[in-house]
């Protein structure tokens, strides 16, 4: 079956839809030639929202009853399935798929896609160029392998319905404000964050540096990440910084720090806030220092600044005030 490319925009796009018609809603993705075979009884009942950013794309899409996919990932792709929920069993590249596991297959494949019940789930294709990237800084390996027996891409069903999840919150979120996520910079941290969701289900082959690099490693992330307090890296970047792999990098800090790098990073943003607001000037608020040290969300930083200080962010402001 022939793929088309993806269409030309002028930057990220959604697609959103309800479908009482299954062949409408198989012609309805961005960048993808599918056909759905209805799989059960029962009137046909679809959802579709897709987010295309480029060659990237994220979306969450449900059905009722099955359904029978047949067609490749886009050009240049893989397609990566995240089950939210099954009611039945799951078939991908014409096997079973196991609980927990990672659905995987290439634009070089028929997906050949089966559920046999009323199924949610996220679906995100990735340019095979991103994945060698982040495979070879985070992993150590040379290419993304396109044959490893995918049942060895697995977590636990639990572990894998809350990185659906995530997926599905980061979309909605996406949908609410693309304006504060899609432009700039903050597009790069949204498509890190898709990656890592995504292909940290996939195995390390890498081999631990010993403790004195490790030290150096720790050293060189605390140095970058108070530098960086106003623009956070993410693990991709690290590694590249300092020039380790991820399981090194987890390790270093670990072991420099008594935590990983994601959690040091966030106290030292959540310090640098509560200095910012225990010496304030005269045009000092609380949203600007949050926004300043990445919290953009004001509810859960206030939440998590209570949580580490004992206060939340506007006492500290009017106690220092003096009000």
């Amino acid at each position: 079956m022939s793929i088309s490319p993806p269409r030309p925009t002028s930057g990220p796009q959604f697609v959103r839809g309800h479908f009482d018609d299954i062949d409408a809603m198989a012609a309805s993705p961005l960048a993808w030639n599918l056909e759905y075979e209805q799989i059960g009884r029962g009137r046909f009942q679809g959802q579709l929202t897709q987010l295309l950013m480029d060659q990237l794309q994220l979306a969450r899409i449900s059905w009722s009853p099955g359904v029978l996919q047949s067609g490749s990932a886009p050009a240049g792709t893989w397609v990566f399935g995240l089950p939210i929920s099954a009611g039945g069993s799951l078939h991908v590249r014409r096997r079973p798929a196991r609980a927990g596991e990672l659905l995987a297959a290439t634009s070089r494949d028929d997906v050949g896609f089966t559920a046999t019940g009323p199924t949610e789930m996220m679906v995100i294709v990735l340019p095979t160029p991103m994945i060698d990237r982040w495979i070879q800084t985070r992993r150590g390996i040379d290419r993304f392998d396109v044959n490893l027996p995918s049942p060895r891409w697995q977590v636990t069903a639990a572990e894998m319905t809350r990185r659906a999840g995530s997926l599905a919150s980061l979309l909605q979120r996406l949908q609410m404000q693309p304006n504060s996520y899609l432009g700039g910079q903050g597009l790069s941290h949204v498509e890190s964050c898709i990656l890592d969701v995504v292909l940290n289900m996939i195995p390390s082959a890498e081999i631990i540096e010993p403790l004195h690099s490790r030290a150096r490693v720790a050293r060189a992330v605390l140095k970058i990440f108070h530098e960086r307090l106003d623009d956070p890296p993410t693990i991709t970047e690290l590694c590249l910084a300092v020039g380790s792999k991820e399981r090194t990098l987890h390790l270093s800090c670990a072991e420099a720090f008594g935590r990983p790098p994601a959690a040091l990073l966030a106290e030292l943003r959540l310090n640098a806030a509560h200095r910012a607001l225990s010496r304030p000037g005269q045009e000092t608020n609380v949203t600007d220092v949050a926004g300043l040290y990445g919290f953009t969300h004001l509810g859960r930083f206030a939440e998590i600044y209570r949580r580490q200080f004992a206060e939340l962010p506007s006492a500290t402001l009017s106690r220092t005030r003096g009000v």
